[in-house]
């Protein structure tokens, strides 16, 4: 839909993306805890988002409110899809 694909086109601004495989590095605005953040419009309006959670809604699928997305890699500024794993609580 038209707000994913807006979303999708926002968070890959904010990305440097050398290869697929690789770690596509987050270079937007980052939380105290050192992951990337971003603000995205959903039906309710503007939320704030950590960079790599809101990578794998975008292109992975859905998460549950209380499922926590980690970095494969270790890189809290990593948001490749592919190295991104949910953990259900």
């Amino acid at each position: 839909d038209f707000l994913k694909q807006r979303n999708q086109q926002k968070i890959m601004m904010n990305v440097s993306k050398k290869s697929e495989n690789e770690c596509w590095e987050w270079l937007g605005q980052i939380s105290n805890s050192g992951y990337g953040r971003i603000l995205l419009k959903d039906e309710e309006g503007n939320k704030m988002h950590s960079a790599h959670r809101a990578s794998y809604e975008l292109f992975v699928g859905d998460t549950g409110k209380d499922d926590i997305i980690m970095q494969s890699c270790g890189n809290r500024l990593c948001i490749n899809p592919s190295h991104l794993v949910k953990k259900p609580t």
